[in-house]
């Protein structure tokens, strides 16, 4: 369970951090939390940790992939 948390930001910053998280596809919340953590595993020597979250998958284009497409037919239901 997530617990709620009320932080004072510069308007500036605020703007930097939504733009931030637009580009990330996440809230202003979720770019703080992503930070910490990434903060919170830093130097701790484990490879795997610091590796974390450094990269996104591209969205797929539909027609593109006929594997992808035949798998997200099969399993992903929106």
């Amino acid at each position: 369970m997530k617990t709620r948390v009320t932080i004072t930001l510069d308007p500036t910053v605020h703007r930097l951090a939504k733009q931030a998280a637009r580009k990330q596809r996440t809230s202003v919340s979720g770019l703080i939390e992503s930070l910490l953590q990434a903060a919170d595993t830093r130097g701790s020597g484990d490879l795997v940790a610091e590796m974390t979250g450094l990269c996104t998958l591209r969205a797929p284009v539909t027609g593109a992939d006929p594997l992808y497409d035949s798998l997200q037919a099969k399993y992903l239901r929106r």
